[in-house]
């Protein structure tokens, strides 16, 4: 909300909008990304290349839960305001959202869909929601699995909070962060927003944050405290990079797959299927029938799929991303840990790691049988710093996580891998 009044959600690389929005990016001296880092509200100083900080526990007012009531606010329709600049300095700049953290929560406008994926990616146990904006008189293409085929002014927002209590996540939460990804036709962009305390606004921030002494309770009523991190635009490019087929990098989206996406949502009261109910919207097309349609498990769901489909479901969502065949990590360590992968010596069984260096819990990314003497293992499980696996995203370790691996590798039957 600006003035009173709602924009209507930025639309950038649509007719005009594009030419105005080139040419205003054009007139930038910007930085080595192409884009020129804006100064965070209330202060002139720019951002930096090193995450500034940030003090503090957890706000004691209610965040709002988010998560739920779609497609809230009015009409969707249309390009950007005349002036406007891309990127907005603040999240309220792109029009996808009414309200805010300090009114009551965030309301995705009509046309921004909120989903949720079946196994998310874990980030020192934030509370993530997630919002898809596709253009009016757009749509994706269904890929079995690949990342949807998204149009150019495509919108990803997602919003990273702690609660002061995960055993009741609505009350008494502290929005930190909304990261946005941006389909424009030149490809994806990736920009990161910072909360202010006040929970009134999120402001551009390229150079990242520092979030000190962030403390809650787990679900397990421990107290954790870490240093969160808001990653800067460049370090966004890490996770997402993958080579083209003309050996290019290139910026993708990671969870908006079919396999990730085929789960019910509610909608205003009514659950629906969430690709079902993109097609149903004219948003995507090609879906076929949703019983040939992949699905990723829950992964800590026992019920829901072997031990071995929901480790290596896991690991798709929270590593493939660097570990896979089209990344750098991936080829220079020779560890492919995407789903499709079925060559147990590219998954780490017995192979020896490329750079690793010592006193990384073992000889072999996996020993089968083994899982304390399995790097794979060692680099989740530990919270020292260098050593632990993903590089970026997490300070804690993923309890529940370890535990799965580690049971994933021990009921492997045992291998000597000398």
């Amino acid at each position: 909300m600006t003035n009173g009044r709602m924009h209507k959600p930025f639309i950038p690389g649509l007719g005009l909008a594009a030419v105005l929005l080139t040419a205003a990016l054009a007139s930038c001296s910007g930085d080595e990304d192409g884009v020129t880092p804006q100064p965070d509200a209330g202060t002139t100083e720019r951002d930096s290349g090193l995450p500034p900080e940030d003090s503090g526990t957890p706000d004691a007012g209610d965040a709002g839960d988010d998560a739920g009531t779609p497609d809230a606010g009015g009409d969707d329709a249309g390009t950007p305001d005349a002036g406007e600049v891309f990127p907005p300095t603040t999240l309220s700049g792109f029009g996808l959202f009414t309200g805010t953290p300090a009114a009551g929560g965030l309301r995705p406008v009509e046309g921004n869909i909120p989903y949720t994926l079946t196994t998310p990616l874990f980030s020192d146990y934030s509370v993530k929601t997630r919002t898809l904006f596709i253009p009016p008189d757009t749509s994706a293409r269904y890929s079995a699995s690949e990342v949807l085929d998204l149009p150019v002014g495509t919108i990803i927002t997602k919003t990273f909070a702690f609660p002061a209590d995960l055993r009741v996540p609505e009350e008494n939460v502290r929005v930190i962060e909304t990261r946005v990804l941006v389909r424009r036709p030149g490809g994806w962009e990736a920009f990161p927003y910072f909360w202010n305390e006040a929970q009134t606004e999120a402001t551009l921030a390229n150079g990242g944050r520092v979030v000190r002494d962030v403390r809650f309770i787990g679900e397990d009523g421990v107290e954790r405290r870490l240093d969160y991190l808001v990653p800067s635009k460049n370090q966004c490019l890490k996770c997402h990079h993958v080579q083209d087929a003309q050996d290019n990098q290139v910026l993708v989206p990671i969870g908006v797959k079919a396999r990730y996406l085929n789960r019910e949502h509610d909608y205003g009261g009514e659950a629906l299927n969430q690709l079902q109910h993109l097609a149903n919207l004219g948003r995507l097309t090609g879906l076929p029938p949703l019983d040939s349609v992949p699905r990723a498990p829950n992964a800590f769901n026992e019920e829901e799929a072997s031990l071995e489909h929901r480790a290596r479901t896991y690991l798709d969502i929270n590593c493939a991303h660097c570990h896979n065949p089209k990344a750098t990590s991936g080829t220079t360590s020779r560890l492919f840990l995407n789903v499709e992968n079925t060559d147990a010596f590219t998954l780490g069984v017995c192979k020896r790691p490329g750079s690793a260096g010592g006193g990384v819990g073992g000889e072999f990314d996996i020993v089968p049988g083994s899982h304390s003497t399995s790097i794979l293992w060692y680099r989740m499980d530990t919270e020292e710093s260098g050593k632990m696996m993903p590089e970026l995203g997490r300070a804690l370790r993923h309890n529940q996580a370890s535990r799965l691996i580690a049971d994933w590798i021990d009921a492997m039957p045992p291998q000597s891998c000398k």
